[in-house]
């Protein structure tokens, strides 16, 4: 037996003379003594930790085939996948002026027509039966969805009758930013099959309504607080943000103001951070400038850890690092804009170009538009241990920094600079990540 590839081995300053090796195809982690890890890297494996290390994938049997394994982990998890999981936009109408939205100037009083949400449930009804699928989840966008819950309503009520009826489970969230978010509404919606909300809020007080202000200029910090507040003991909600170079710093003042709100870590789902990606296209504002045009900028990973040790310094929960594909790489997973466009990501909404078809004649071909499995022609990508946390980075960033999607994403400037610092937080907090 041999260790893993995909390995990484950390010391443990809480236990002298030991040591945390942490899987990155499966996120498993154990803690070993020293001299016991010197034995493994000589092929000399005591009988009394191989069985646990082969079960964890620290230990396998042939490297060659661990490789072709990870290689073909996409496929595998598309197999097994009982989901379809999807994203809808209901209109692009919103009540916000956000400085820094990847929609920008798409955004009008355009919204979903009754023809397209009657043919919408046609077409996921058949996707449904014919690809036998348990589950249908969708998540509700704009704009701001909470403009559209009729819309809701419209659509969910009959596909949640429908899979019920098939004997699977039907359930949405909604992505909003949170001004509309009140009780009446979200008992309005729980019978529907609403069972989580995810609401965004970029900082203190100030910092926010300067990034995320009404558009009549008014301030929302404090609407979206109270409607949280309010809320958070009827459905499950994800409270998250997005940061800048600019303003990270100040992320514990926030965290600081949700704690004094009575919004403690058990009345909320999880508490999640990302940086703001700098733009190109041309939908959006040109004079925003404190995204980041790279994971790999040494900002973005003292942000994230910096951040991330306060959440869970604090007693909240937050995502436990683990291999995520992205939704462009799974079979079943896309985007409904509201003129019943398919799409296989939320932010190339209205780019034409990325369109892979309607709810009307269904999918066309996206293998080349978005090139599908282009880290499978670079040589970097396919020797790197990163691998099964990447495969090949965000398609979107590359897209906004390069112009193209052929280029992979490589994250490995970022996970050198994290990963140690993650698997070391996740370790100290176990309980407070999942």
């Amino acid at each position: 037996m041999l260790l893993s590839h995909y390995l990484k081995v950390f010391s443990y300053p809480a236990e002298p003379g030991h040591l945390l090796l942490y899987s990155l195809k499966n996120s498993a982690m154990v803690l070993l003594p020293e001299e016991v890890y010197r034995l493994l890297q000589q092929g000399e494996i005591p009988d009394e930790y191989l069985g646990t290390l082969t079960e964890l994938g620290i230990l396998v049997s042939d490297l060659v085939e661990e490789r072709q394994e990870v290689r073909s982990m996409l496929a595998e998890v598309n197999r097994l996948d009982p989901g379809l999981n999807v994203s809808i936009i209901l209109g692009l109408a919103c009540n916000f002026s956000c400085v820094y939205c990847y929609e920008g100037s798409l955004k009008a009083n355009r919204a979903m027509a009754d023809a397209t949400v009657e043919q919408l449930i046609v077409f996921l009804k058949e996707r449904y039966t014919a690809h036998t699928k348990q589950n249908l989840t969708l998540d509700f966008y704009g704009g701001e969805p909470l403009l559209y819950t009729r819309r809701i309503k419209d659509i969910a009520g009959p596909l949640k009758n429908f899979v019920e009826q098939q004997g699977g489970k039907f359930n949405f969230s909604i992505v909003t930013n949170g001004s509309l978010l009140t009780p009446e509404t979200v008992k309005e919606l729980l019978p529907f099959g609403l069972y989580g909300v995810k609401v965004t809020v970029d900082g203190p007080p100030d910092e926010h309504n300067r990034l995320r202000p009404f558009k009549s200029g008014q301030p929302s910090f404090d609407i979206i607080l109270a409607n949280i507040r309010d809320c958070c003991d009827l459905v499950k909600i994800a409270f998250g943000g997005n940061f800048t170079k600019e303003n990270y710093e100040r992320m514990p003042e926030l965290l600081d103001s949700i704690s004094d709100l009575g919004l403690s870590p058990e009345k909320l789902n999880d508490v999640q951070f990302h940086p703001v990606i700098q733009t190109t296209d041309q939908y959006t504002n040109p004079e925003f400038t404190a995204g980041c045009v790279s994971v790999n900028e040494l900002w973005v990973a003292d942000a994230s850890l910096m951040i991330r040790e306060d959440v869970l310094r604090r007693g909240y929960r937050t995502p436990k690092l683990i291999p995520s594909p992205c939704m462009i790489d799974m079979n079943d997973a896309f985007v409904i804009n509201f003129d019943g466009r398919l799409y296989k990501c939320v932010a190339l909404i209205g780019h034409s170009k990325y369109a892979v078809g309607d709810v009307w004649k269904g999918f066309t071909s996206y293998r080349k538009t978005y090139h599908l499995d282009h880290w499978q022609h670079h040589k970097e990508c396919l020797d790197c241990e990163y691998l099964p946390l990447c495969f090949g980075g965000c398609r979107y960033a590359e897209l906004q920094r390069s112009g193209s999607m052929k280029n992979v994403d490589c994250m490995r400037g970022y996970w050198d600079g994290v990963l140690e610092k993650i698997v070391l937080q996740d370790a100290c907090f176990q309980e407070n990540t999942r």
